[in-house]
């Protein structure tokens, strides 16, 4: 089991006596401190559907979507965030509303197209034209 999955004994929390209770089901008790975003990203079902959502909080091992509520969530899916070279496989926890918590199961890194590629090893810096004026006619 990885580090960062709570062990059976993380789920168990006191009462107001003193007594030992398990968690409810699907309690999962969190191990590292989120830090808020607001991280755009897509949803990605795996019969290729796209929800667009946005990331609120994250940590190491799980997140907080904002995603209406309108949108039916399987039980697994894939995350992108946008702007970002990489791919989340997750689970869904929790949902109450627009927003769901998710586990981050798996982190991918996506391959670089070969347009990017390309493009990042043919375009040069032209820095002679910086503070300079281009001339302009405005018809004679």
């Amino acid at each position: 089991m990885p580090d960062f999955l709570p062990q059976p004994t993380d789920l168990a929390f006191l009462t107001p006596e003193g007594n030992e209770r398990p968690a409810a089901p699907g309690h999962i008790a969190r191990r590292e401190e989120r830090s808020a975003t607001n991280w755009i990203a897509i949803i990605r079902l795996f019969d290729g559907t796209e929800i667009p959502c946005n990331i609120k909080d994250i940590s190491k091992s799980g997140a907080k979507l904002g995603v209406p509520e309108t949108y039916e969530l399987p039980s697994s899916f894939m995350l992108k965030i946008v702007g970002r070279d990489f791919v989340l496989r997750v689970t869904l926890a929790w949902r109450r509303g627009n927003y769901a918590g998710v586990r981050i199961d798996r982190i991918a890194k996506l391959p670089q197209s070969e347009e990017k590629k390309a493009t990042a090893a043919t375009t040069t810096q032209d820095y002679h034209s910086i503070g300079s004026r281009r001339g302009h006619s405005f018809g004679d």
